[in-house]
């Protein structure tokens, strides 16, 4: 039901434009990967940097620990035929706690570094947003479309804004 709509939709869209010859030739339409600006401008690049760092540093704290849990494992399976059962559970409840500790220690690490780069990343979406929304009042665009969720499958090279997109945000972070 939802794609006879879609096509209806589609079908009603091109039947204007093609009734509007005006509107086809007045139109002027760009579009930005925001992605690559987003990983290729100065703030962004300094932003993934920050969050690498703090990867980094999360993984050689977190392979202490694991090293350490390796190693209690290794020895519970060496001497757990030797010893007694209540020794045994001592060492596997012991184990078990140390092995959720990590888990809960590595999820909230993701959780915390989820939330850092969405911090970092956000604001510099909202900053090019910004810039793109002056290079279209510029330049009077009818329209600019974002590359990856437009759903934008083929456009011509020339009306690729990333790059004036990267230098006007570049330039404004100066």
């Amino acid at each position: 039901m939802k794609s006879v709509w879609a096509i209806r939709y589609i079908a009603a869209v091109v039947a204007i434009a093609l009734a509007v010859p005006g509107w086809a030739a007045d139109a002027k339409i760009g579009y930005v990967d925001m992605q690559r600006a987003l990983n290729e401008s100065e703030t962004g690049k300094k932003a993934r940097a920050e969050v690498k760092g703090q990867v980094d540093k999360l993984e050689s704290q977190l392979k202490g620990k694991k090293d350490e849990l390796e190693k209690l494992k290794d020895e519970l399976d060496r001497k757990a035929v030797v010893m007694r059962d209540e020794e045994r559970r001592k060492m596997q409840d012991d184990f078990e706690r140390k092995r959720l500790d990590l888990k809960r220690k590595f999820e909230d690490a993701q959780a915390e570094l989820q939330k850092k780069d969405n911090e970092l990343t956000g604001s510099i979406i909202k900053e090019l947003q910004e810039v793109i929304r002056q290079i279209g009042e510029r330049d009077r665009y009818t329209m600019i479309l974002e590359m990856s969720s437009s759903g934008l499958l083929y456009s011509d090279k020339s009306t690729d804004l990333t790059d004036e997109v990267l230098a006007a945000y570049n330039s404004r972070k100066k």
